[in-house]
Protein backbone atom coordinates (compact mmCIF):
# COMPACT_ATOMS: atom_id res chain seq x y z
CA UNK A 1 0.00 0.00 0.00
CA UNK A 2 1.17 3.36 -0.93
CA UNK A 3 1.17 6.34 1.65
CA UNK A 4 -1.33 8.16 -0.30
CA UNK A 5 -3.57 5.38 -0.64
CA UNK A 6 -3.33 4.43 3.28
CA UNK A 7 -3.61 8.37 3.89
CA UNK A 8 -7.21 8.50 2.01
CA UNK A 9 -8.08 5.83 3.93
CA UNK A 10 -7.68 7.08 7.34
CA UNK A 11 -9.55 10.09 6.02
CA UNK A 12 -12.22 8.32 5.41
CA UNK A 13 -12.20 6.57 8.39
CA UNK A 14 -12.48 9.63 9.95
CA UNK A 15 -14.97 10.89 8.35
CA UNK A 16 -17.66 7.57 8.35
CA UNK A 17 -16.99 7.53 12.06
CA UNK A 18 -17.69 11.49 12.73
CA UNK A 19 -20.76 10.87 10.13
CA UNK A 20 -22.44 8.12 11.81
CA UNK A 21 -21.98 10.23 15.32
CA UNK A 22 -23.45 13.29 13.53
CA UNK A 23 -26.14 11.98 11.88
CA UNK A 24 -27.92 9.05 14.64
CA UNK A 25 -31.51 9.23 13.96
CA UNK A 26 -32.51 9.07 17.28
CA UNK A 27 -30.03 12.38 18.31
CA UNK A 28 -31.63 13.95 15.49
CA UNK A 29 -35.17 13.61 16.10
CA UNK A 30 -34.29 14.54 20.11
CA UNK A 31 -33.03 18.01 19.21
CA UNK A 32 -35.67 18.31 16.56
CA UNK A 33 -38.28 17.69 19.80
CA UNK A 34 -36.23 20.37 21.69
CA UNK A 35 -36.51 23.16 18.81
CA UNK A 36 -40.16 22.41 18.03
CA UNK A 37 -41.03 22.89 21.79
CA UNK A 38 -39.33 25.79 21.63
CA UNK A 39 -40.81 27.27 18.91
CA UNK A 40 -38.29 26.87 16.04
CA UNK A 41 -39.54 25.49 12.93
CA UNK A 42 -35.60 24.56 11.43
CA UNK A 43 -32.33 22.51 12.56
CA UNK A 44 -29.23 23.20 11.33
CA UNK A 45 -26.84 20.33 11.67
CA UNK A 46 -23.37 22.35 12.59
CA UNK A 47 -20.47 20.46 11.74
CA UNK A 48 -17.19 21.18 13.28
CA UNK A 49 -15.54 19.88 10.71
CA UNK A 50 -15.93 21.47 7.17
CA UNK A 51 -16.17 17.79 5.08
CA UNK A 52 -18.98 17.04 2.79
CA UNK A 53 -20.68 14.15 4.36
CA UNK A 54 -23.19 14.13 2.70
CA UNK A 55 -22.59 11.17 0.32
CA UNK A 56 -21.81 8.87 3.48
CA UNK A 57 -23.92 5.77 4.41
CA UNK A 58 -24.93 7.58 7.51
CA UNK A 59 -26.05 10.75 6.09
CA UNK A 60 -28.66 8.42 3.56
CA UNK A 61 -29.68 6.54 6.46
CA UNK A 62 -30.85 9.80 8.24
CA UNK A 63 -32.12 11.16 4.79
CA UNK A 64 -34.46 8.02 4.65
CA UNK A 65 -35.34 7.87 8.24
CA UNK A 66 -36.78 12.30 7.23
CA UNK A 67 -38.76 11.36 4.42
CA UNK A 68 -40.28 8.50 6.70
CA UNK A 69 -40.96 11.18 8.93
CA UNK A 70 -42.20 13.49 6.65
CA UNK A 71 -39.50 15.98 7.75
CA UNK A 72 -38.25 18.65 4.81
CA UNK A 73 -34.44 19.19 4.40
CA UNK A 74 -31.92 20.11 2.01
CA UNK A 75 -28.02 20.36 2.11
CA UNK A 76 -26.97 24.17 1.90
CA UNK A 77 -23.36 25.17 1.42
CA UNK A 78 -21.39 26.74 4.22
CA UNK A 79 -18.56 28.96 4.05
CA UNK A 80 -15.63 28.25 5.63
CA UNK A 81 -14.32 32.12 7.30
CA UNK A 82 -11.32 34.02 5.78
CA UNK A 83 -8.55 35.35 8.12
CA UNK A 84 -8.01 38.77 6.96
CA UNK A 85 -4.29 38.24 6.25
CA UNK A 86 -4.84 34.71 3.89
CA UNK A 87 -5.54 34.80 0.78
CA UNK A 88 -9.03 33.94 -0.11
CA UNK A 89 -9.85 30.63 -1.16
CA UNK A 90 -13.69 29.65 -2.35
CA UNK A 91 -14.22 26.70 0.12
CA UNK A 92 -17.49 25.38 1.25
CA UNK A 93 -19.21 22.24 1.91
CA UNK A 94 -22.75 21.34 2.67
CA UNK A 95 -24.66 21.01 6.21
CA UNK A 96 -27.90 19.49 6.28
CA UNK A 97 -30.68 21.76 7.33
CA UNK A 98 -33.80 19.92 8.24
CA UNK A 99 -37.65 21.82 8.83
CA UNK A 100 -41.07 20.80 9.61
Amino acid sequence: MKRSEGNFLMAANVRTKYANKLFKPEAVATAIDELAFQGHRHYRIVQELPFDLSDTDAAKALEIWLDDEQFHYTWRPTYLEQEAYRPSIVTEYPELVISW
